[in-house]
């Protein structure tokens, strides 16, 4: 066994360790480590309290700060939360606001228009009445026209009445006193005049029954206008003036778009007979306006027909039918139209379309339509039927005063002259007419 030495370190000199020695030392040595182990082991003690005590600071200290940041969390979530609902009130009101003003400037636009549209609609009213007003004060000029006829015509009956009293007294004392051959050849010529007076009184009597029947025709055919353009206001309706052939009206039937259609010419009768020759004129009347359709409104029918037919090509109707009659007429007019402006340069469907205008099955429709109306009239009709009675009779009573009237005239100008009573116009022949 190798034996053990230290070497001092300033002599460089090998001592023997011996086993005393190496115990001493050894004995040193782990005194020695065990004093820096417990010196080690106090300071790791001591270091782990403090780190134990540092790391219940940091906690508390982490606690702490947990603590602050929840609160000033909540805080700014409750700052935060009001914000928001401050907004949102605002932003609801703000909506509210605008919502508001929406809301009065939709109500003031829809106020404009209902003032608009209620100024366009008393605008046509306007119109209309006028229109009315006119046709009412044009009627009752005419029937003034007839009352103040009806009052000469009284008044001179009385006159003549009395001069003829008196005139026929005059005559039966001069017969009385002069019975001579000169006296009776007086007599034969008065005979004589007084039998050219009653053929001068009977065609008298005839012209006032035609003026009597022009003034009825007049009143007929402006009730026939203003019917047309109440029911139909957006047509054109013209008056064709006296003495101008071309028919009594022309109606041109229009769109609503303001679209020309077609043309309707009528002729208006309110005489006591019927005649064939209206046909063949109104067809003439026809071809010189252009028209499309020709009716002929009637107060007496021709034979066969009741309430309305086509009569060689011409639509006769009574007034009371006419309304219905031309509200069909109207509609196959538009239809035709609307046919030719889509149709041009097909000549076959023309044709086909003629044919059926022409043929029973359309005459049939319009028949049926007519009548349709009709039947929803009938007690409009019975009341126009009375009024209509009531003016025949008054119509009647007037001739008959015309006739006495004119009697009575003719009388008195054979017996005293004509040159001895003043002149009547309405009792006198018109320039040209020779006097027997």
């Amino acid at each position: 066994m190798t034996e053990q030495a230290i070497v001092c370190p300033k002599c460089k000199t090998k001592i023997p360790l011996t086993e005393t020695l190496s115990a001493q030392i050894e004995e040193k040595v782990k005194s020695q480590l065990d004093e820096d182990n417990r010196k080690i082991l106090d300071e790791i003690t001591k270091e782990k309290e403090d780190l134990n005590k540092e790391k219940k600071k940091v906690e508390s200290d982490k606690q702490s700060i947990e603590d602050e940041v929840k609160k000033r969390t909540d805080e700014e979530r409750s700052k935060l939360e009001e914000e928001r609902e401050g907004l949102k009130n605002k932003i609801a009101h703000e909506v509210e606001k605008e919502k508001g003003e929406l809301i009065k400037k939709a109500e003031q636009k829809i106020q404009e228009d209902v003032a608009l549209k209620l100024k366009d609609l008393e605008n046509q009213n306007k119109e209309q009445g006028e229109k009315l007003e006119k046709a009412e004060q044009k009627e009752l000029e005419l029937r003034k026209k007839m009352r103040d006829v009806e009052v000469q015509k009284k008044n001179l009956d009385l006159e003549l009445q009395r001069k003829m009293d008196e005139e026929r007294e005059k005559i039966t004392e001069e017969v009385k006193k002069e019975a001579d051959e000169s006296h009776r050849m007086k007599l034969l010529e008065k005979e004589k005049q007084m039998e050219q007076m009653r053929k001068t009184i009977e065609d008298l009597k005839r012209k006032s029954e035609q003026g009597s029947m022009q003034i009825q025709g007049d009143v007929q055919e402006n009730e026939l206008m203003q019917m047309i353009k109440n029911n139909f206001p957006i047509d054109i309706i013209e008056d064709v003036p006296t003495g101008i052939r071309g028919g009594d009206l022309i109606q041109t039937v229009n769109s609503q778009f303001g679209i020309k259609c077609g043309k309707v010419l009528w002729e208006s009768k309110n005489t006591k007979n019927w005649s064939n020759d209206w046909l063949k004129k109104a067809k003439e009347d026809q071809g010189i306006a252009k028209a499309d359709v020709c009716i002929l409104v009637s107060r007496i029918m021709p034979e066969g027909v009741n309430y309305f037919a086509n009569v060689d090509g011409v639509w006769v109707c009574e007034y009371t039918h006419a309304l219905p009659l031309i509200s069909a007429l109207r509609l196959a007019l538009y239809d035709v139209f609307q046919v030719k402006q889509s149709s041009l340069g097909k000549n076959e469907k023309m044709e086909m379309l003629y044919e059926y205008l022409a043929g029973s099955q359309f005459k049939n429709r319009i028949e049926n339509i007519v009548l349709a109306f009709t039947g929803m009239k009938s007690d409009l009709d019975s009341e126009k039927r009375a009024i209509q009675r009531i003016w025949k009779k008054r119509e009647q009573e007037i001739e008959r005063v015309v006739s006495n009237t004119a009697g009575m005239y003719g009388d008195l100008q054979g017996i005293i002259g004509a040159s001895a009573l003043p002149e009547v116009k309405s009792l006198t022949l018109p320039e040209g007419v020779i006097e027997e």
